[in-house]
């Protein structure tokens, strides 16, 4: 499905953020001066809210969901920032999210979907069949769709597939523009064959004679390449992708690399964020991420001086492989519900999710993903999401 014309979608944009405004929750205070907000630069401000109040031309058409739904629980490779590199993964037990499952979430959530992200924590290339279920994104005709891949079990098949579908967006994580760096960071993958693979998808795309689905590249920074970012950014000019999101390690339980609040790292990602914004500029290339420029605090306020409030309990639906939802993918707290037991509406009405909104309302948290004040339940002093994700088993399996 082709994207809209980017004049369209500066249009939709601008109607959503007035629909924003007549129905945010009830005001929350402006922050005081001196809070961290003033270290933002204006342009710093704007950009962030606008990447994350976009919601293109679906909600005009009743589309109104962002679904982030991972299909499997493991990885094949063991990179250092993520959760996989914990040590009490190995001995969890595998498995895929049933076809039937995702079958019936498909049919009752991908109607309402404007967004759906196909995979985020896990690699979706793991799920034994996870190319033949992509035709539902076309079958529903879903407007903005996302694959995140290691890029490491990509073949011509399973790339036509994915162009056969129609999806939107296809994201290959790489994180070092040197095989050096880049296996140092992401253990098991050959930098050789994922650029390959890479080449591959250009190449198929560019013969079927379509734009989509556009390229991005991810890139965590971490004490291990931050000082090899030159050298990333000389590997994205060759590949030119027509995305790139850059932003700095997040926890992701036991990992071997954790979150930095170390000053001389935070300088550097000062200057990052320099030659990122220089780079793109000079190359076209579309800074679709948000890098941010310290380890603490982010508040952002509206237009007319309201605080941003996270949405995510009326917009998102987080689905886990064992078929739990959440209103984010790094919640902690129980689910609000489970849809190998449960319909979309039921858990979509249901009094769990209205007392969650009933709470955010209350809370009025802020949009800062990594200070949340919200997700983690009060058994989770250590911020263990990760791997509660990926151990927890199916359940009622054999009815499905």
């Amino acid at each position: 499905m082709a994207s809209a014309p980017y004049s369209s979608i500066r249009m939709m944009r601008h109607r959503f953020l007035k629909l924003f405004r007549r129905n945010r929750p009830e005001a929350a205070p402006t922050p005081e001066q001196g809070a961290d907000l003033p270290f933002f630069a204006a342009s710093d401000h704007e950009d962030l809210k606008r990447k994350l109040l976009w919601k293109a031309g679906g909600a005009c058409r009743g589309r109104t969901l962002s679904v982030f739904m991972d299909q499997n629980n493991r990885c094949n490779l063991k990179c250092k920032m993520c959760g996989f590199s914990d040590s009490r993964v190995g001995a969890v037990p595998k498995y895929d999210m049933p076809r039937r499952l995702f079958e019936s979430i498909a049919t009752q959530v991908f109607p309402q979907t404007n967004i759906l992200v196909l995979s985020i924590m896990t690699e979706p290339f793991m799920t034994r069949d996870f190319p033949d279920r992509l035709k539902a994104v076309r079958e529903f005709g879903v407007p903005h769709s996302e694959i995140i891949t290691n890029g490491t079990l990509l073949n011509e098949l399973n790339i036509g597939k994915i162009l056969d579908a129609g999806i939107t967006c296809l994201t290959f994580s790489i994180d070092g523009g040197t095989k050096e760096t880049y296996e140092a960071v992401r253990t098991g993958a050959r930098f050789e064959n994922v650029m390959a693979n890479l080449r591959l998808f250009q190449s198929m795309r560019k013969d079927r004679g379509t734009l989509l689905p556009r390229l991005r590249i991810n890139h965590v920074l971490s004490e291990l390449n931050i000082d090899f970012f030159d050298s990333f950014l000389s590997l994205v000019s060759e590949i030119h992708p027509e995305k790139i999101g850059v932003r700095t390690v997040s926890r992701m339980s036991d990992a071997i690399i954790q979150e930095s609040s170390d000053p001389i790292f935070w300088a550097k990602v000062g200057v990052v964020r320099g030659r990122l914004a220089e780079f793109c500029q000079r190359s076209g290339v579309e800074d679709a991420g948000f890098l941010r420029d310290r380890p603490t605090l982010i508040d952002l306020v509206g237009d007319v001086g309201d605080k941003l409030i996270c949405r995510a309990p009326w917009e998102n639906f987080a689905i886990h492989a064992n078929g739990d939802v959440y209103p984010c993918m790094a919640w902690t707290r129980a689910p609000i519900g489970n849809l190998m037991r449960q319909s979309f509406s039921e858990i979509w009405h249901g009094s769990e999710l209205e007392a969650l909104r009933r709470e955010f309302a209350s809370i009025k948290p802020g949009i800062d993903c990594l200070n949340c004040v919200i997700r983690r339940a009060a058994s989770d002093p250590n911020d263990d999401f990760f791997y509660q994700k990926v151990a927890k088993q199916l359940r009622d399996s054999e009815s499905w």
